[in-house]
């Protein structure tokens, strides 16, 4: 199920880029183009099918026959480096399932310390002994496969641009270029979910700034829009799954018209800060309750949200 969002995170900042006065409309141009290419790259990583032209449909893990549509067999499969389909154990092949939100493989977020997701990965580029990994060995392992990592073949169903984008993205994450995810939460093995928030999220601010960008289309309390099958207000969806909404701001939803919604001027740190507000006002259960949503509500001393639970 897509979300259909409309958030603006748009941030004015003063001063300008580093790039001389003649030279001015070409960097400002190529900075763009890097911003949006790093956050396609960051949808791919979510869900790469709903952003390419051909038609992939993940064979069902739920039924006996492989009833899936497109890749190699055109049967929702991809294959391995080995060359032998992979079967779908419930990751449908996004690599945000492989490796995990995180990248760290069943060391972070989906590992068996935390969510204990069966189909995660062991390693991921963020993971210790990748820290020295070069573009063109991820390059590579998304598009030829990677027996060792368990890493399908992508060079099957995705354009090397398309690859490119989405290696630049995750090494933009790695490099600290863009928000890493060790200032947007801690992990934990006592927390729900497996995370906590990070300190330093301004709710006040986060308030006025979803009153001015986001009301419109959520509602002033943020249950015009109901998530995962009626499931969860985008409040709700916040305090369960902030690590996940952070992701999806940062780069935009895949499928949606919802881009990425930072400015491409703020600085890694300056989105760090944005998320994080907007997280720590969400986090509040009062103005932004679970409306129509069916699941419960995060209960009184959920450490997920920290100080930042109303």
């Amino acid at each position: 199920m897509k979300y259909v969002w409309c958030m603006s995170l748009v941030l004015l900042i003063s001063g300008v880029i580093a790039c001389s006065p003649t030279h001015d409309l070409f960097c400002a141009a190529e900075q763009a183009d890097d911003f949006e290419r790093r956050a396609f790259g960051g949808r791919l990583f979510d869900m790469w099918y709903d952003e390419i032209e051909e038609s992939f449909i993940p064979d069902d893990p739920d039924t006996p026959g492989v009833d899936g549509q497109g890749g190699p067999h055109g049967n929702g499969t991809l294959n391995g480096a080995d060359g032998e389909p992979i079967e779908n154990t419930g990751h449908n092949y996004r690599l945000k399932n492989l490796f995990g939100w995180d990248m760290r493989g069943d060391a972070g977020i989906y590992g068996r310390e935390h969510q204990a997701k069966p189909w995660v990965l062991q390693t991921g580029p963020l993971s210790p002994q990748h820290a020295g990994a070069t573009r063109g060995f991820w390059v590579a392992a998304l598009t030829n496969g990677n027996r060792g990592l368990g890493i399908p073949v992508y060079g099957d169903v995705l354009l090397p641009d398309e690859i490119g984008a989405l290696v630049d993205f995750m090494l933009a994450v790695r490099d600290g270029q863009l928000p890493h995810p060790d200032d947007l939460y801690a992990l934990s093995g006592e927390a729900p979910k497996g995370f906590i928030l990070a300190p330093g999220g301004d709710a006040e601010r986060g308030h006025r700034f979803y009153a001015a960008q986001c009301a419109e289309c959520h509602g002033e309390d943020a249950t015009k829009i109901i998530f995962d099958n009626g499931e969860q207000s985008l409040g709700q969806h916040a305090r369960h799954y902030g690590y996940a909404i952070a992701m999806i701001a940062l780069s935009g939803e895949p499928g949606s018209e919802m881009g990425a919604e930072l400015s491409l001027n703020l600085t890694a740190t300056e989105q760090t800060s944005a998320l994080l507000d907007l997280l720590a006002a969400l986090c509040d259960r009062e103005r932004y309750p679970r409306g129509a949503g069916t699941d419960p509500e995060v209960p009184d001393g959920d450490p997920r949200c920290r100080e930042y639970l109303r």
